[in-house]
């Protein structure tokens, strides 16, 4: 592909992203707009002070889903239904303001705090409440009624009776507008309706709307009645029924409150604003929570059931390892001894042709006798079966011991390994012949994965009141990709250099094992493809486990 064609793409790519994302800026303007001017005949107070604004959760779900520049078209349509109403062109374009900070601010502690669009834990319903309602909304109530009381519109002993309004009108457009725009996102987690279920929700929710109507028609403060359909619809529904359970009962509450019927008729605004804000905090609690713990149960309950079905396969496969390797010993035996006699002529002179070919056979015979012990080291460790008796030894000790049993091995390679270890003891509580097969496998590794004459560090030191041992070898190196999973049971590097040593991928398995059995940790504290591996093993120092 040519460099002008290359060019032609991305430059007709930025023109479609910059047509989506103008079309999402006017969306949300149109929809602010067009909910403004709705609520506006629910004013209390100087015609633009509502107990319930909407726009209020379609920006904060704008600011939460299209990022920050959602407040451009937040602004503008805030000012566009605010110049009409004044107080001026200034005092309007102030109050857009803070319309625009106070869902910006309020997405933002969201953020702060992890917040989950699809309100699936109970603290995302606590989150949007008190961050995204009651704090966030603080800020446009008092902005709004500060602009207000200064250009004269309101008297200035009706600051708090406007701030309260104001403040309640926001919060409820986040508590019953912002949760029911994010349950119709797209969302993984949220089971489809069919038709029977969609039936059933709408069945509920008129329902709910039709009893709160009627709870709202009577002086005899029955209105909480109307929870248990409340609490039936986020249970069986979740978001997707909490959601608009809440939105259709607020919405009959507010519209009682301003047409004076039920409670509302004979209290003053600040009443109705205390009455209306008590009972649609609880319809939100009721519902949200309900619906957060509802989805937080069903989660756990998943992970409980992969949890199960994890341990059973884990533990099936271990016992196929065992038996696998159990019945494999057998033969293996049986073989390496028939091979050792026809290599030592006990059953007699074999042609000398033979020889190589016995030679082989023994070598491969030695492999698969020590892959049956890594599959049965493996089968022990998984179901717990290991009982090592633990002493105090010291890790120098077994650094030169295994050093020692690798030296061989490093000179017919023409290798090298070089210790350095600490001045005085190392002393650790152990099994000394286990944390030796670690090191045992780190050292073998060095020798084996290596384009070079290998050249093996192996040091022994305390520090910050640990044991730590470290292997450096100069081989292929480890991809930072797979320098985790390479401590996996049964898995090899792609690496040609590794491939083509004999093995099944359990030996640094086995060492982590062995080292989390003795409270340790092993790491591959550094690797570069090509220039060679560090594994550090730390581990608490005898005293300290005392």
């Amino acid at each position: 592909m040519s460099d002008l064609t290359i060019t032609g793409v991305l430059h007709s790519a930025r023109q479609r992203l910059l047509i989506t994302t103008l079309w999402q800026l006017a969306l949300v303007a149109v929809a602010y707009w067009i909910a403004a001017r709705l609520s506006l005949n629910l004013a209390l107070v100087n015609g633009q002070v509502t107990p319930i604004w909407p726009p209020t959760g379609i920006a904060l779900v704008a600011i939460l889903v299209f990022g920050r520049r959602a407040a451009i078209s937040i602004f503008l349509a805030a000012l566009a239904v605010n110049l009409p109403l004044g107080p001026s062109p200034p005092g309007a374009a102030v109050i857009a303001a803070g319309n625009t900070l106070a869902p910006l601010a309020a997405a933002e502690l969201l953020k702060m705090v992890g917040f989950h669009l699809a309100l699936d834990r109970l603290r995302d319903a606590a989150a949007i409440i008190g961050l995204g309602a009651l704090a966030g909304m603080s800020i446009s109530a008092s902005i709004g009624s500060a602009v207000l009381t200064l250009a004269g519109e309101v008297p200035l002993d009706h600051y708090w009776t406007t701030w309260a309004v104001w403040w309640t009108g926001d919060a409820m457009g986040v508590l019953l507008v912002a949760p029911f725009l994010l349950s119709l996102l797209p969302n993984s987690q949220a089971a489809s309706l069919t038709p029977r279920r969609a039936l059933e929700l709408t069945v509920l929710l008129i329902g709910i709307g039709l009893v709160t109507f009627v709870l709202f028609q009577t002086r005899l403060r029955l209105e909480y009645l109307v929870f248990p359909l409340i609490m039936v619809a986020a249970w069986r529904f979740r978001l997707q029924g909490a959601a608009p359970a809440a939105l259709v009962a607020s919405g009959v509450a507010v519209v009682s409150a301003v047409n004076g019927t039920g409670p509302f008729a004979t209290e003053s605004v600040v009443e109705k604003m205390i009455t209306l804000q008590g009972f649609n905090i609880c319809v939100t609690l009721t519902s949200f929570v309900l619906a957060s713990f509802v989805a937080t149960r069903a989660r756990r309950d998943e992970a409980l059931q992969l949890y199960a079905s994890a341990t059973t396969a884990s533990e099936v496969k271990s016992s196929f390892l065992n038996m696998a390797a159990h019945e494999l010993r057998t033969p293996i035996t049986v073989l390496a001894g028939y091979l050792s006699m026809l290599a030592d002529g006990s059953l007699g002179p074999a042609p000398a042709k033979w020889s190589k070919t016995v030679d082989i056979l023994i070598a491969k015979t030695t492999e698969l006798d020590r892959i049956a012990e890594d599959l049965l080291d493996a089968a022990r460790l998984e179901s717990s079966a290991t009982t090592a008796t633990r002493k105090a030894v010291d890790l120098r000790n077994i650094v030169e011991e295994a050093a020692a049993r690798a030296a061989p091995r490093a000179e017919l390679l023409k290798g090298k390994i070089t210790t350095r270890l600490a001045a005085g003891p190392v002393l650790v509580l152990a099994d000394a012949a286990q944390l030796g097969r670690v090191l045992d496998n780190l050292i073998n590794n060095g020798l084996s994965y290596s384009e070079r004459i290998p050249e093996l560090k192996l040091g022994c030191a305390l520090e910050g009141g640990r044991a730590v041992v470290r292997v450096e070898d100069n081989g292929v190196g480890i991809p930072e990709a797979a320098q985790e999973r390479i401590f996996e049971s049964f898995y090899r590097n792609t690496d040609p250099v590794v491939t083509k040593v004999p093995g099944v991928g359990l030996g640094l398995y086995i060492s982590r094992q062995i080292a989390e059995q003795h409270g340790a940790t092993l790491v591959v504290e550094r690797s570069t493809p090509g220039g060679g591996t560090t594994f550090a093993l730390s581990m608490p120092l005898a005293s300290a486990i005392d």
